[in-house]
């Protein structure tokens, strides 16, 4: 879902394994080498309030989520949507746990699942790696399959994000319901950087109403060295560290969704705690 410009990280010789890590990259065995698809038109939200790739939210256009649905994006292996295809190469995996808690923090619900790879984190990768965007803040989006959902604001989406004062959240925020800071990011690294490595996205929310729980994304803000313009890729090496790039507003940066998955619905009754926990392997 969500999408806003494509890239993080200056131009130093870092493992990929661990530059990908450091970006938390909500996948599930990723292809390497395939071709990508067409991006579809720029946007920040389709027309039902959904993540897309693409603009800012104040000058979204509508994008169709069947195509969003049906575009030949590369899909990993595994999990509850039914994804699949035979890959080669290095695999990485997004791990996905969601538990729904009554206030008294009784267990009502658990679900485990793995996601796919949105063609808009093959951008990302791109920029990250080439040194012309520098990673920045990340946040998870909850959202229905059908229906209802637990959480409604001008979209019904419930948005877990780390600070409410950057983006992606201030992309998404004014139209989804967004509470508190509660995103951590844990990152492992192993003894002398020799794994296993890691990087574990947890968070949680409050059920604003009664609902299901059916698509779930990972999204991730960047900054680019001439800020995102609605058209023009990233033109050369960022300069700016992952310090500033966290809180940059101006340029506005790029961002937009990593991961998705359309899951088996959770139902989530108004006032239950959502727990989500993404955790990034590889193999």
């Amino acid at each position: 879902m969500i999408w806003n410009k494509v890239f993080p990280s200056r131009p130093c010789r870092i493992p990929t394994a661990a530059l990908v890590a450091a970006l938390g990259l909500g996948l599930s065995q990723i292809a390497w080498g395939q071709s990508a698809a067409p991006v579809p038109e720029l946007s920040v939200m389709s027309a039902a309030g959904a993540p897309v790739p693409g603009g800012v939210a104040a000058t979204a256009t509508a994008h169709d989520p069947a195509a969003l649905a049906s575009a030949d994006w590369p899909k990993m292996t595994g999990g509850e949507n039914g994804n699949s295809a035979t890959h080669q190469g290095v695999k990485l995996h997004g791990h996905w746990v969601i538990d729904v808690r009554n206030p008294d923090g009784t267990l009502t619900q658990h679900r485990e699942f793995e996601n796919s790879l949105q063609s808009s984190a093959q951008g990302f990768l791109i920029g990250l790696m080439g040194g012309y965007l520098v990673p920045g803040d990340f946040m998870l989006v909850i959202g229905a399959s059908s229906g209802t959902s637990a959480c409604t604001a001008t979209y019904q989406y419930c948005g877990i994000v780390h600070n409410l004062s950057t983006y992606p959240a201030l992309g998404y925020c004014g139209f989804y319901y967004c509470t508190g800071s509660s995103l951590t990011y844990t990152y492992n690294f192993g003894t002398s950087f020799a794994g296993p490595f890691s990087l574990v996205l947890a968070g949680s929310i409050t059920a604003n109403q009664t609902g299901t729980i059916g698509t779930v994304y990972s999204l991730i803000s960047t900054c680019a060295n001439n800020g995102y313009t609605g058209s023009s890729n990233p033109s050369g090496i960022e300069t700016n560290s992952p310090a500033f790039c966290v809180t940059q507003t101006s340029p506005e940066p790029w961002y937009g969704p990593l991961s998705q998955a359309n899951i088996t619905p959770v139902a989530v009754t108004n006032g239950q705690i959502i727990q989500v926990t993404v955790t990034i392997t590889f193999s």
